[in-house]
Order: structure tokens, then sequence, then C-alpha cells
């Protein structure tokens, strides 16, 4: 072989190495680096943040998030836990000013800032709060769902997610905007909004004689099922309002729907008083025999557009049904009748 030979083939293999061998070596390399990098960040997220603080039976929690979710849980134990993934740092604080063991209000704040620094949110996190089952607990997330299981008092507001609530015992302020609302096997007295979303709650019972349910959406339908309660009424604006179950005597039912059906199934026994006030075009249908005392026309100075004003009775007349309505239809059935 010649010598010229000898160094082309050298610098052909040599060439070869570096550009073959060489990445392959990096590679190897760097591949257990950037792996553990990426065990270290998954392992974050994974990372779950735990917070425990002596209370009160009846503490007040509050927590504020801009995306996260809520699930509380009533339990029988005289402390409050707070678990967050992500690995978020938090501080559960107390902001009572009692020197009691037990603490009576506590708020979950991001480590390090004070906890009465206004309304600060936490970033993000997803958060598992457990309480005394005489809790009070108030919670606001911009993007989330919330999800209350046997607490006592609740004032609960979700900008963009749902709202699921089940055995609350005293008093529940639920607001939710762009989803929708639940409430099941639950006690107490109830203000429930709802925003672009639909409203439906069942087997809800007063503790108080003083205890009311108020449910109102702006578009959404409204569904009550087996309410106990003697005051109930409901606001929408839009879409579709539904009672069934049982009236009580001395009960004081309103339902008001500027566009859309408020349909009414009651049992074959109920007996009750109707004062509706309705548009000219909206029918009124029903199931039972309605003793007419008052259905007119009426028109209002400067107005083009007839309304009607009805009052009828069914029975006795031991409850109060009042209902407005401006455009759709008015539907009074038996429950268990074909419609």
């Amino acid at each position: 072989m010649s010598l010229t030979r000898y160094y082309t083939l050298r610098r052909f293999l040599l060439l070869a190495f570096f550009c073959g061998v060489l990445p392959s070596l990096t590679v190897g390399l760097l591949t257990p680096a950037f792996a553990r990098g990426g065990l270290r960040d998954r392992g974050k997220r994974r990372q779950q943040v735990e917070r425990t603080a002596a209370a009160d039976p009846r503490v007040t929690v509050s927590a504020c998030t801009l995306s996260g979710s809520f699930t509380v849980r009533g339990w029988d134990r005289k402390e409050v836990r707070v678990r967050i993934n992500d690995g978020v740092e938090i501080e559960l604080t107390r902001i009572d000013q009692t020197k009691s063991e037990q603490a009576t209000e506590l708020k979950v704040t991001s480590k390090g800032r004070r906890a009465n620094a206004g309304a600060a949110c936490l970033m993000f996190g997803d958060m598992e709060i457990d309480v005394p089952r005489g809790a009070n607990v108030k919670l606001k997330t911009t993007s989330g769902d919330i999800s209350v299981t046997e607490v006592a008092r609740a004032n609960l507001v979700t900008t963009s997610g749902r709202i699921s609530l089940t055995k609350m015992q005293e008093e529940t302020s639920a607001t939710v905007i762009g989803g929708d609302l639940s409430v099941r096997d639950s006690t107490g007295s109830f203000k429930l909004h709802a925003t672009g979303g639909s409203i439906d709650a069942g087997n809800l019972a007063p503790v108080a004689a003083s205890d009311s349910l108020a449910a109102s959406t702006v578009s959404g339908e409204v569904t009550l099922t087996h309410v106990q309660h003697q005051r109930v009424s409901v606001n929408s604006v839009s879409g579709e309002v539904m009672y069934s179950g049982e009236l009580l005597r001395n009960g004081s039912y309103s339902f008001q729907n500027l566009s859309g059906e408020v349909d009414l199934r009651l049992p074959a026994s109920a007996s009750f008083r109707l004062s509706a006030s309705v548009g000219g075009s909206v029918k009124i249908n029903s199931d039972f025999n309605l003793k007419y005392t008052e259905n007119q026309d009426v028109i209002a100075p400067g107005d083009r557009h007839a309304s009607r004003r009805v009052s009828a009775t069914v029975g006795n007349g031991d409850a109060s049904i009042r209902v407005s309505l401006l455009t759709g239809s008015l539907r009074i059935s038996k429950q268990n009748a074909h419609r």
C-alpha cells in the first residue's frame, strides 16, 4: 500500500469513528442524565404535600386556587388535614385570635405568604381536605371542580368547573359559572346559583323551620326532586324548571322563568292554590281539575303585549304555588300520570 493511500484510509477511519462512535457515546452518557431530570420532574408532579392541624369541631377552613380542584370530606377527628399534589409548598395557618390548642379558623396559603395577605390564591394544585363534620369550608377556584361530602356549612365558588355536594348538614351556598351544580341527600338551608349550567338537587330536607331552598340560573335547567322545605324559590332566565315531589301544608313555592317551561309533577293528592302571571302565548296544561277564581287578560298602559293573571285552587289549597312565566308553557301533572 502506498503512503498516500495509507493516510487517506486513516483519515477516513478517524472521521467514521468520530462521526459514529462519539455521537453514540455522547447520547449514551447524556441519556441517563436527562432521564434522571425527567424522573425528577415527574416525581415532583406526583409528589404530595400534606399539612395537619388540631381543630375545633366547628372550625372554619378557607382555601383558594387559580387552577385546581377541591375534594372535601368530613370525618370524626378534631383535626384538619390538607393534601396537595404537584409538590406545591403550602402552609395550614391559624388566623383565629384564640389561644386554645384547637384552631377555630384555618387558611391554606403558599409557603412563606402571610395568611392575612388579602384574597391571594395558590397558582395551581388539586387539593384534598379532611375536616371535622361540623366544619365550615370556604373554597374558591377559577378553573376546577369542587366536591364536598358530609360537612356542616359551605360557601363555594368555581368559575370554570362543576360543584358536587352530598350529605351537607346545615347551610350551603354554592355558585358555579360555566358548569353544573348537583346536591344530593342533604339537609339545611341552600342557596344555589349557576351561570351557563344546570342545577340538580334531590332528597333535601330542612334542619330548622326557617331553612329554605333558593335556586337560580341564567341559562340552564333547574331540577328539584323530593324537596321537603316549606319555602322553595326558583329563578331562571331561560331553560326548563322542573319540580317533582310533595307539597307541604302551608308551604310556599315560587317559580319564575323568563323563557322556557315550568313543569310541576305533584302527587295525585296534592292540595294547592295557584297564582300565575303568564305571557299571552303561554299555555297552561294540568292533569288536576283547576277551579279558577281568576283567569283574565291584562294589558299594561303603553304595553302592546298581553299577559294573563290566573288564580285557581286544587283540593283545600293547603300550599301556595306562584308562577311567573313570560314565554313558554306551564305544565302541572300528576306523578306517574301519562303525559
